[in-house]
């Protein structure tokens, strides 16, 4: 073998192990660490446009024009607001309040998942909360996965459920997840 012959064979093998290499860690390596803090939803849509008449807005505009284009932040409770309910509204109020010029792609939402009607103190707590009745058609559409009220959904532009956020999830992932969201959507 000719040295010109050897010198080409050795430069096209380095040019080859990169290639190589990345198959390789592609098919039987998998990166532990993942980036998103809240549970991952399989896409579903949202149809927020199904909910009914909207009880309370800062807005004379109908629910579905108001949410429609931005990122939304859900929660489904009973009227008469528990203790962890308060922790939901608190929490989704701080979150969209942290991501400054961009608080208003989020709109901030309440389901009530019962006949009553929540009291005025707590609304007055939270302006800009938007409220809305389920259907039973619309409740059947939610992710699967236990109690509905158990999470904080966080519902795209596009009315995809996204992400879902437990009880027991920290409050600075969510921030974290949403302000990377609305650095790189151009929607919403």
């Amino acid at each position: 073998m000719s040295e010109s012959r050897r010198t080409l064979l050795l430069i096209a093998t380095v040019g080859m192990l990169p290639v190589l290499a990345s198959v390789a860690l592609f098919n039987w390596w998998q990166p532990s660490g993942r980036m998103n803090h809240g549970e991952l939803l399989e896409t579903r849509s949202a149809v927020l446009e199904k909910l009914q008449s909207q009880l309370k807005s800062d807005s004379a505009q109908p629910l579905a024009s108001v949410i429609k284009r931005k990122w939304v932040l859900l929660t489904i409770q009973a009227a008469n607001c528990d203790v962890r309910c308060q922790k939901k509204l608190y929490l989704m109020r701080q979150v969209r309040t942290a991501q400054n010029e961009n608080m208003l792609r989020i709109e901030r939402l309440w389901v009530i998942s019962d006949a009553g009607q929540p009291e005025s103190k707590l609304l007055e707590v939270h302006p800009g909360l938007h409220l809305a009745k389920p259907t039973p058609q619309w409740m059947a559409n939610l992710p699967p996965g236990g109690d509905a009220g158990a999470y904080i959904y966080l519902i795209d532009p596009l009315g995809n459920f996204v992400l879902r956020y437990g009880d027991s999830s920290e409050p600075k992932g969510m921030l974290k997840d949403l302000r990377r969201l609305l650095k790189y959507s151009s929607i919403g």
